[in-house]
């Protein structure tokens, strides 16, 4: 008995090649194809947070499929298990199967997650939301070896202490310090209408009163005042756009950090101290003394490994998590304005 099925669309994504770890890192589009299925298909998908995505591994040649027993990944230190005993691509029917962070649902029939395990142009036959209720019931047993099989399958290089990597934590600092000093640019605008909520915007308007127009810092109010009035000093945050696509593993998750201006500037405390004055656009902004650290919301995104470098002592140096500043001159502001001390 054979069964037949159709693609019900296509993964597009930045990695050609089937490279086993780090797939936290990889920001996926899954373009349906709206002669398979209506574009009603994703109706109400974005009510759930996580997506099971079905798979085809169409790359593995089927005269080469696992039948019988082999040692994971070819790893003669691990011991041989039957195919069905591990999730190798090499399987009889070539089906993967991946739990993965649903990031957006898109007319035209776009599903954009995060952490699917599968490289650009992998055929996907089936997306299902994901419900707790068809997790796990009772408790997990697995091998030692697995364990180690799997250390950095979706995170890279994260010591146990949840912390990054000493090579990784060198390589990440090498690539925020190659900002420019005195003159960079504005990669991204991003604005807060209500909590959790994220607008990426073309053009900005930075006002005296209420800092980027159609933000929410003034009517969130601040827990760190008396009154609970806005922060006045925090009216604006940058974050370096370099270090955040980073921790975010992508240009496209990068707004969930929370910051309104991303700008390709160094912003080391040496560089700008407080009192430091920027033109961006027609607007001029002020560095404030407030230190800007990263918040719960922040780890729960990005991870405890990422928060930990960018408030460590060399993330604090160099202002990895951004720094804090207000308008002292309105205007407005657009994505790919210079940025540029004022002297």
């Amino acid at each position: 008995m054979t069964f037949e099925m159709q693609p019900i669309g296509h993964v597009r994504n930045e990695r050609a090649d089937a490279v086993d770890d780090h797939w936290d890192l990889v920001n996926s589009m899954i373009q349906l194809d709206l002669d398979v299925v209506d574009g009603t298909a994703t109706d109400s998908l974005r009510d759930f947070s996580h997506v099971e995505v079905v798979f085809l591994f169409d790359r593995v040649d089927p005269a080469g499929v696992c039948r019988g027993a082999r040692h994971p990944r070819g790893n003669t230190a691990w011991p041989k298990v039957g195919i069905m005993a591990q999730r190798a691509k090499d399987r009889p029917n070539r089906i993967g199967t991946c739990v993965c962070e649903l990031m957006a649902v898109r007319p035209g029939g776009v599903v954009e997650v995060r952490g699917l395990d599968a490289i650009d142009g992998t055929p996907v036959l089936d997306i299902k939301p994901y419900m707790a209720e068809f997790g796990p019931r009772g408790d997990i047993r697995q091998p030692a070896w697995s364990r180690e099989l799997m250390s950095e399958y979706w995170q890279p290089a994260v010591a146990p202490s949840g912390r990054l990597d000493e090579a990784v934590a060198a390589a990440w600092l090498a690539e925020v310090r190659r900002s420019p000093a005195d003159s960079g640019t504005v990669e991204l605008i991003v604005r807060r209408p209500s909590v959790d909520e994220r607008e990426v915007v073309e053009v900005g308007e930075l006002d005296l009163a209420v800092g980027l127009v159609g933000d929410n810092w003034k009517a969130r109010g601040s827990r760190s005042t008396p009154d609970g009035a806005a922060e006045p000093e925090a009216q604006l945050n940058l974050m370096n756009s370099r270090c955040a696509e980073l921790v975010a593993g992508g240009r496209e998750r990068m707004a969930l950090a929370g910051d309104q201006l991303f700008v390709d500037l160094d912003l080391s405390y040496d560089n700008l101290p407080p009192g430091t004055r920027l033109a961006l656009g027609t607007a001029v902004i002020e560095v404030t003394a407030k230190p800007h650290t990263g918040c719960a919301k922040f780890t729960r995104r990005f991870g405890l490994a990422a928060h930990r470098w960018i408030n460590g002592v060399t993330g604090k140096q160099h202002n990895l998590r951004g720094i804090c500043a207000v308008v002292v001159q309105p205007g407005t502001v657009r994505q790919g304005d210079t940025i540029s001390k004022v002297s």
